[in-house]
């Protein structure tokens, strides 16, 4: 049996991740041979991140997954595999191992999740780690929010506002498609967005184009479709970033109309 882990390290004594999409690597360990193999991530964190460590638990023929939350999409797709899904999991990739072992390997029908229940005390610590890595991330999208503001201060400065009001042609359908298309082949986040969005604004682009490029930069990723047809399925990651390109252009059709 193959344990599949998002951890915050390569070895047992790492922290389990609270979800895949914060974990520096995966860590697989083979139950009967206690073989310990160990993935390396992106090194970027968010939904991307966690899709590739689920394609990898996949592509490894793993029988269970752990870790400490994951989306209820992606837990239908890994057991839609054959793929057992225990989460609630904290503490070192050691002790999430043991208590895996003792719940399930002994062949008895598989244990709700709802039984990895933790003490009141096991609770409060769970909160101010959760805390912490918040914290945590925050910190880390500073500079990240930073770059943003000096990049787009560089672009407005060398780029003239005639080529940009030529590319994203008012709010034409034609440039909200273009505007959609562009936002497509990026993947972002809403906290940059918002930054981007307005710097947009304020160079004279129309409210729709505008809504188009941001709405498409968030929910479109055309660069994590690969991975996420591998891990959630091929007709469900093409039909999912398809109506999100549609319904991008809807909401920035009714944004411009509504101005």
């Amino acid at each position: 049996m193959k344990i599949a882990i998002p951890a915050r390290g390569k070895n047992l004594d790492a922290q389990v991740s609270d979800k895949p999409g914060t974990a520096s690597h995966l860590l697989v360990v083979d139950m009967l041979s206690k073989e310990l193999q160990w993935f390396e991530g992106s090194g970027k964190s968010g939904p991307g991140a966690g899709l590739l460590f689920i394609t990898m638990a996949v592509n490894e023929n793993c029988d269970a997954f752990l870790t400490g939350w994951l989306s209820p999409v992606s837990e239908r797709q890994l057991k839609a595999r054959g793929i057992t899904v225990v989460t609630g999991m904290t503490g070192k990739v050691a002790q999430a191992l043991e208590e895996f072992e003792r719940a399930y390997a002994s062949g008895s029908p598989a244990v709700p999740k709802e039984s990895f229940g933790r003490s009141p005390l096991s609770n409060i610590k769970a909160l101010i780690k959760a805390c912490r890595q918040a914290l945590t991330q925050i910190g880390s999208m500073l500079p990240v929010i930073a770059g943003v503001v000096f990049l787009i201060g560089i672009l407005t400065t060398f780029i003239p506002q005639r080529i940009l009001s030529d590319f994203f042609s008012g709010n034409t359908l034609y440039g909200i498609f273009k505007s959609a298309l562009a936002g497509s082949l990026f993947t972002g986040n809403p906290a940059n967005s918002y930054i981007i969005g307005k710097e947009l604004l304020d160079q004279g682009l129309g409210i729709g184009v505008v809504t188009a490029l941001i709405c498409a930069w968030v929910m479109v990723g055309i660069v994590q479709l690969p991975a996420e047809s591998a891990a959630l399925g091929k007709r469900f990651a093409i039909v999912r970033n398809f109506l999100c390109f549609i319904l991008s252009m809807v909401i920035a059709l009714i944004m411009a109309g509504g101005m």
